[in-house]
């Protein structure tokens, strides 16, 4: 095999005349060739934008946004933790609720004496940087099993965009299960006169007092749904209205914006599978169109790409074809007041 020589290459350049060639860096970094075997350590240039022109998958790209979502992960996503557009580096801000709910009646620090100037307030909240994630997997289909078929391509996108969706929502799960003040109650019938509702609107209203503005969300978990329901019909006295109220209605019960109720699964072992969210309740704050200093709990920063949320690739090998889904994605606490949560049990 005939060696590339850069100095070589820089040499003749010079001789010649040729400052462009002079100027050329990338002889100092030749394509990479995926059949040529080389050594550990060997750097090669890399280039988005011709890795994109060759890899990037236009048909399948438009075929992601529309495609069929049978378990309504990505409007799950968005109602737990709404999006927040960003560019890969961003600012942002912890959430301080002393300047913001601060009154000045007391000592009337907000009247200006004649001559005078007005107070002057400082803004409090810690400014902090961050950086969306980038977060992807690949998926290796073999031709002879028809990897080389739109549909079998297909089908792995999908795939690939619901294993990533089903993650970002646990990780969702976790970031408000190291904010949250954790509350245990039985809504069983050995409990005295249980009341799921009148439980949530408790922590509600403890949220609010933490935090200053009321909790808007509810997001209950499939267990404790069942027990909700369970224990308002099994009363001395059932409850069949509350028990049979949706989700839009129980909200506006509860003064909240939304009820979420969290039905999905995951394959939580090789031969079993369990709720994402089973016999919990959360209470908490979010906002869609999320500001930089707003009291939400949890933002999910998002990088768009040219082609949406989540770009695809499909790679040709010997034999093989390689779909690949990624996005840009970064979970945050920004605010820790406030958060409660229900573990349920029913005895």
């Amino acid at each position: 095999m005939k060696l590339f020589s850069p100095v070589a290459a820089m040499t003749a350049a010079i001789l010649s005349g040729d400052i462009a060639a002079f100027n050329d860096q990338s002889v100092f970094y030749p394509a990479f060739d995926g059949n040529v075997k080389v050594p550990n350590g060997s750097i090669f240039a890399a280039n988005d934008a011709n890795f994109d022109a060759e890899f990037l998958s236009q048909p399948l790209n438009d075929f992601i946004v529309g495609a069929p979502e049978e378990e309504g992960l990505l409007e799950l996503l968005e109602s737990i933790a709404p999006s927040v557009p960003v560019g890969r580096s961003f600012t942002y801000r912890q959430h301080d609720t002393k300047e913001q709910f601060q009154s000045d009646d007391a000592d009337d620090g907000d009247i200006r004496e004649i001559g005078g100037d007005f107070a002057t307030i400082r803004r409090t909240g810690t400014q902090s940087d961050g950086r969306t994630d980038n977060k992807g997997l690949v998926m290796i289909l073999d031709n002879d099993q028809g990897g080389e078929e739109t549909a079998v391509q297909q089908r792995a996108v999908v795939n690939l965009r619901n294993r990533l969706l089903r993650s970002e929502i646990k990780r969702t799960i976790t970031l408000l299960d190291t904010l949250d003040t954790n509350n245990n109650t039985n809504w069983g019938p050995s409990a005295t006169g249980p009341d799921p509702d009148v439980d949530i609107l408790t922590d509600i209203d403890a949220g609010g007092d933490a935090r200053g503005v009321d909790s808007n969300i509810v997001l209950l978990g499939g267990g404790a749904r069942i027990k909700r329901i369970k224990c308002l019909r099994t009363k001395t006295e059932p409850d069949t209205v509350g028990a049979s109220l949706t989700n839009a209605q129980l909200a506006d019960f509860l003064g909240a914006d939304s009820v979420v109720t969290m039905r999905n699964r995951y394959q939580s072992s090789a031969t079993a599978k369990s709720k994402i969210l089973g016999d919990t309740v959360y209470s908490y704050y979010v906002r869609k169109g999320a500001m930089p200093d707003d009291a939400s709990n949890i933002k999910r920063f998002v990088s768009m790409t040219p082609s949406g949320m989540l770009r695809v690739y499909v790679m040709q090998k010997l034999k093989r074809t390689i779909v690949a889904v990624e996005h840009y994605s970064r979970l945050i606490a920004t605010s820790n007041l406030g958060v409660y949560k229900r573990t349920v049990t029913y005895t």
